[in-house]
């Protein structure tokens, strides 16, 4: 922009002033109007912020009616709640009983010998290799029984693995997982190792053996051998605590169980012992609790008219003070509530005959478009009719072969049934092995490595010694695979059989489908010809094929999902190939309300659209400022080049005037004598 701090300078006049008022009222008009259309569109961009905002608040409201464990609640009273807690699971009955806690199960536990107590923790303990069996122990006299199903642990003592002092030992023990913890106890004569059994229950029983031990004595209780437990090293580690299993009376019937936490004893039950507390005979009361979902239900009805509320506030009118919310009007924000205010009024479950409609269960709309709760019918619905109550919220498919799990559908689905139609089952990978010669496991057939599912396992080691049958030793193989660190990180296993009439091994990876593989990887030297487990790759699992309604269907696993914009998913349980039924879905207003909250709030909807285009109108009021300043720019350029010339041409008379006016004062006086 020109300067005009000079201009006037030769005339004498404030041409700056004009100059700059000129440009003023030039860029007057069109600033405002620019700057009233900017305040309008940004009050406007915030208001749908704030409408975007009340919309997903809302959606949140939502989110504890989308499951069915929403409305599947139970609940249980107890008489004392002190010796143990009660967990109901979905679908559990209703009824009462007694129970007695005589014991808890607990956990084995061997401490290193007082006699041979550590002064220091940082004493060296010996090094060697460590064996943990796990089974069932017995003393007076002292007998073990390994459970097969058990996996074996071989734990290196050594300088490389930091392991041989006292205090190394535990925390090696701690930081590695081998079904044991270590602790360091200073009993008052000195330091103890005592180790524990991670597992509670009689059948996880400690038996530790020494192999290797510096002193060439495995059970003379001098280095390593301090932490010998077994039939030749009884004057070693003591036992401290005996491993037992719970033990309890439900009305009168004995249970007992290898940990605290009691399944099955009750159908959907599971009762958290506490403590053990003969006598006390507690009665457990299992009902029905509504509670959970009334206050889901309510928090839905508050979300909503919380957010009619919001948007009343938008888009309402004033008559007294003539004053009007910042969308009235806006087509967007009325398209919205009449979807959201059709599906609340308008949903219908039309597989129920007592609570078809929100209305039935004492929800009403207002004058003023909320929603009301009428106590009394809201709760005599979720009493009488709770599952016609979770059909109106919730989708529903009910499928009538026993061997197939409704999973889900789209939201959007049309309610109605479904046929199925099953091509083939779901496989699992199996790995098939040959002959067995051997039943005995030795230093040359006790080590593989295998894969699973795609996941490679670290060495497995078996545990050397002659099983009873090619059942037990099955177990044993089937342990020690599950067992394997890196095996269960990726949650993957097998199963391991015996096939009595072929003589052979059959590992079977515990998921199905196509990833579903089990190879041998690496073997011991004789275990191919010993146990007929050679370097190779078993068949590999297949997906379920079929059709949903005779349309096509994907399998993934047991899983078949229709390929189409029903989304139907189905667990495909076993069974026969071919027709299996149908699945009907019931329409429930959740997922309805949740699939039109996605559309309003999705990237590509009315929403941002609207939004898009109102921070497109902020751009183009931003290029009309810049534009306007352009263009004021070249004016004040014009308006200073004018004036200038002006003020010169001025300057120029000004000088022209003072020039005469002096030659004028020089002129002698008319009629004046010269008197000299």
């Amino acid at each position: 922009m020109s300067t005009i701090s000079s201009l006037g300078i030769g005339s004498g006049l404030d041409l700056a002033g004009i100059v700059e008022g000129l440009v003023e009222a030039e860029r007057a008009p069109t600033e405002a109007r620019l700057s009233v259309k900017q305040e309008t569109i940004t009050t406007e961009l915030s208001a749908f912020g704030a409408l975007r905002s009340s919309l997903s608040l809302f959606q949140s409201s939502l989110s504890s009616l989308k499951f069915t464990t929403s409305f599947s609640q139970m609940s249980a009273k107890l008489s004392d709640n002190s010796v143990f807690s009660v967990d109901v699971a979905e679908g559990a009955p209703t009824g009462s009983f007694n129970v007695e806690v005589n014991s808890l199960a607990t956990k084995h536990s061997l401490a290193t010998n007082a006699s041979t107590a550590f002064n220091d923790v940082t004493e060296t303990i010996g090094t060697g290799t460590l064996t943990i069996r796990f089974g069932s122990t017995a003393t007076d006299p002292y007998s073990f029984t390994p459970d097969p199903t058990k996996t074996t642990q071989t734990i290196e003592i050594s300088e490389a693995n930091d392991n041989t002092t006292v205090e190394g030992f535990r925390n090696y023990i701690n930081t590695n997982d081998f079904g044991v913890e270590a602790s360091i106890i200073n009993d008052g004569n000195g330091y103890r190792l005592v180790m524990t059994s991670k597992d509670t229950g009689a059948s996880n029983s400690m038996e530790i053996t020494v192999t290797n031990d510096g002193d060439a004595d495995n059970e003379d209780n001098a280095g390593l051998s301090q932490l010998a437990f077994n039939a030749a090293a009884q004057s070693s580690a003591t036992q401290t605590v005996a491993a037992q299993d719970a033990n309890l009376l439900i009305n009168g019937l004995s249970i007992s169980r290898e940990t605290n936490t009691v399944t099955g004893a009750i159908d959907g039950i599971t009762l958290n012992l506490l403590k053990a507390d003969q006598d006390n005979l507690i009665s457990v009361e299992i009902s029905e609790s509504f509670a959970g979902a009334q206050s889901s239900v309510q928090e839905f009805v508050s979300g909503y008219n919380s957010l009619v509320g919001n948007i009343q506030t938008l888009t309402s009118y004033n008559a007294v003070d003539e004053s009007a919310g910042i969308l009235l009007g806006d087509f967007t924000v009325r398209n919205m509530s009449n979807q959201l205010r059709s599906v609340i009024n308008n949903m219908i479950n039309s597989s129920a005959s007592n609570i078809r409609t929100l209305a039935d269960m004492g929800i009403t709309t207002e004058s003023d478009g909320r929603l009301s709760i009428d106590s009394d019918q809201f709760e005599a619905a979720f009493s009488e009719y709770p599952e016609e109550v979770e059909a109106l919220f919730i989708n529903q498919g009910n499928v009538t072969d026993s061997n197939i799990e409704y999973v889900g559908a789209s939201t959007s689905i049309t309610a109605g049934e479904y046929s199925i139609f099953v091509d083939a089952l779901a496989t699992r990978g199996v790995y098939t092995g040959d002959v067995i010669n051997s039943l005995t496991i030795d230093a040359d057939n006790d080590e593989f490595t295998i894969s699973v599912d795609g996941v490679e396992s670290n060495t497995i080691i078996l545990t050397q010694g002659l099983y009873a049958d090619g059942d037990a030793l099955a177990q044993h193989i089937q342990a020690q695979i599950n067992g394997d660190v890196k095996l269960k990180d990726k949650q993957v296993g097998v199963l391991v059989a015996y096939d009595s009439a072929s003589n052979r091994f059959d590992i079977t990876s515990q998921s199905y489908g196509s990833d579903s593989l089990i190879s041998l990887t690496s073997i011991d030297t004789d275990m191919e010809n010993d146990l007929g487990l050679s370097i190779a790759t078993g068949s590999s699992g297949s997906d379920v094929t079929g059709t949903i309604n005779g349309l096509p269907a994907s399998g993934n696993g047991q899983i078949l999902t229709s390929e189409t914009s029903l989304g139907i998913s189905l667990k495909i349980d076993g069974g026969a190939t071919g027709s299996r039924g149908a699945v009907s879905i019931t329409n429930g207003i959740i997922g309805k309300i949740d699939e039109l909250l996605d559309g309003f709030l999705d990237n590509s909807g009315a929403l941002k659209s609207r939004e898009d285009g109102l921070s497109d109108e902020l751009e183009e009021i931003q290029l009309e400022r810049e534009e306007l300043e352009d263009r004021i720019s070249k004016l004040e350029d014009r308006f200073v080049r004018q004036f200038s010339a002006l003020d010169s041409l001025l300057a120029q008379f000004n000088a022209t005037s003072s020039f005469l006016e002096q030659q004028l004062q020089s002129l002698p006086e008319p009629n004046s004598v010269n008197r000299n």
